[in-house]
């Protein structure tokens, strides 16, 4: 079952970076569009990794308690509303609020995705089965960099947030599939 788990696991979480690597890289120029300069930038990223620390705490915490299954899918669903609000917003308070969220949803699906990859890992291989994990999922971001940037270029920024959007929801779906 464990390893039946992780293959889906990996397989999920690839399309999961596979999505954040269509955008991530650039997103400067997503907040630039909307009227937002480098130093909005800062902060925005700033939100994000400020609101996701601290719900991490309690996150960790309740998903020793209820299970690391019901955080991922509520955050690998609740990225891809994320996503698509942003296709939605006009100003840098809407951002600033989104990346708020947007933090709080990264961390329910970070902190379990760890703790659930070690929870499926046999402690003998578990470096190396994190190691092919980490391949995995790295080599698909890496693929999505490049190709986001055509896509953005071709596209905009709005049909790769549907992407993701999608993406977001297929590979969450996966992940019903996973047992605790």
């Amino acid at each position: 079952m464990k390893k039946r788990n992780l293959k889906i696991f990996t397989f999920s979480n690839a399309l999961i970076a596979l999505a954040f690597g269509l955008f991530g890289p650039f997103y400067l120029i997503f907040i630039n569009k909307i009227g937002g300069s480098i130093e909005n930038f800062g902060i925005a990223v700033g939100l994000v990794v400020l609101s996701g620390a601290l719900t991490s705490l309690l996150v960790g915490k309740y998903s020793d308690k209820f299970g690391r299954k019901p955080f991922l899918i509520f955050g690998g669903y609740a990225s891809a509303l994320v996503v698509f609000l942003y296709t939605i917003i006009g100003s840098l308070w809407q951002l600033y609020l989104l990346q708020i969220f947007s933090g709080l949803i990264i961390a329910l699906f970070e902190t379990s995705e760890a703790a659930f990859l070690g929870d499926m890992t046999e402690k003998e291989k578990r470096g190396a089965d994190i190691g092919k994990y980490d391949a995995v999922v790295g080599i698909s971001e890496a693929i999505a960099i490049f190709a986001g940037g055509f896509l953005v270029g071709q596209f905009g920024f709005e049909i790769v947030f549907y992407i993701v959007a999608v993406i977001f929801i297929i590979s969450t779906t996966l992940m019903f599939k996973l047992k605790e």
